[in-house]
């Protein structure tokens, strides 16, 4: 049996009592056969899984918390011998709308999982090494589980017990895209605010530039800031921030190397938590995605790697 959870301090605030209380209830479920999908985390810090598309084409795809489709790079479709495009659609990205080919009635194995009659959507870029990307829609009603310090990404019928050793922590899902708050401090300077999980960003965090400035949390200019591209090779400009410490729930980043952007995601503000972040935590996506369990791995306390120049 798993050990028994340490007890939580009580909490003097109803909010905070009413999570704690809905995580402990969910938490409840029997322990139950589980899938397991292998990946890999490349230098990028991209989540990479491989694939197979209709029966006959290998393809490594990146598994892309920030969206509910399924695409493949222009590069990866030259050499595919099963996609048939119907026609264009538009997609939006970071850098605004894009008309991209589509493709339907395909198939896709991943481990001993088949999805059939799937759309595929075009796009310029992924991950660095990568044919594509998916998100978590595919696993809708699943408990999905990212264990980094295993390589293993995990499908539970049910919430598993070794989840009641992680923090609970509230997630808000909109539009297929999953959000959770956290506290970026610069100095004495803090705020609260929504951040968008995105894996298909190698990054640690970036700031919406309208959050930053209504806090108060000081910048300077910084003409050697890079700009980032998005999936269909737009710019992202952005300007570095470095963050004294970044929290979600009790879990602290220290020296967090951010960026600050405009904030325009699908035509909504937001900020983001990115991959360099995000696998320096073993993740649970509870079933509903009302809730995000969270426990430090190996990679917690490593070093801060170099900025990125790629939201894919």
């Amino acid at each position: 049996m798993p050990p028994r959870p340490a007890r939580r301090p009580f909490s003097a605030t109803r909010a905070a009592f009413a999570a704690i209380l809905a995580c402990a209830l969910t938490s409840c479920a029997a322990p139950t056969p589980w899938v397991v999908i292998p990946f890999t985390c490349t230098a990028a810090d991209n989540i990479v899984v491989r694939a197979t598309l209709n029966g006959r084409d290998p393809v490594d795809l990146m598994f892309h918390t920030a969206i509910d489709s399924v695409s493949l790079t222009k590069a990866a479709i030259a050499r595919l011998t099963t996609f048939a495009s119907d026609g264009s659609i538009d997609v939006r990205s970071w850098g605004g709308t894009t008309s991209a080919r589509h493709s339907r009635g395909n198939t896709l194995q991943i481990g001993p999982l088949t999805w059939s009659d799937l759309e595929l959507t075009e796009s310029e870029l992924s991950g660095p090494g990568t044919d594509g990307k998916f998100g978590p829609n595919l696993f809708a009603g699943k408990v999905v589980e990212l264990d980094f310090d295993r390589g293993e990404l995990r499908l539970h019928p049910a919430l598993p017990p070794h989840a009641a050793q992680f923090e609970c922590l509230e997630l808000e899902e909109r539009d297929g895209m999953l959000f959770v708050v956290g506290e970026p401090r610069v100095g004495e300077r803090a705020g609260r605010t929504s951040f968008l999980l995105h894996t298909g960003f190698g990054g640690t965090a970036l700031l919406d530039a309208q959050f930053v400035q209504e806090q108060g949390l000081p910048t300077a200019p910084d003409p050697g800031a890079p700009t980032l591209q998005d999936s269909y090779g737009k710019p992202v400009p952005t300007q570095r921030l470095q963050l004294t410490t970044l929290r979600l729930g009790t879990l602290v980043f220290h020296d967090v190397p951010a960026a600050v952007f405009g904030g325009q995601l699908g035509g909504r503000r937001t900020s983001v938590l990115g991959g360099t972040l995000l696998t320096r935590m073993n993740l649970i996506f509870a079933a509903d995605r009302r809730h995000l369990y969270v426990r430090p791995n190996a990679r917690f306390s490593a070093p801060w790697p170099a900025p990125p120049r790629r939201a894919s």
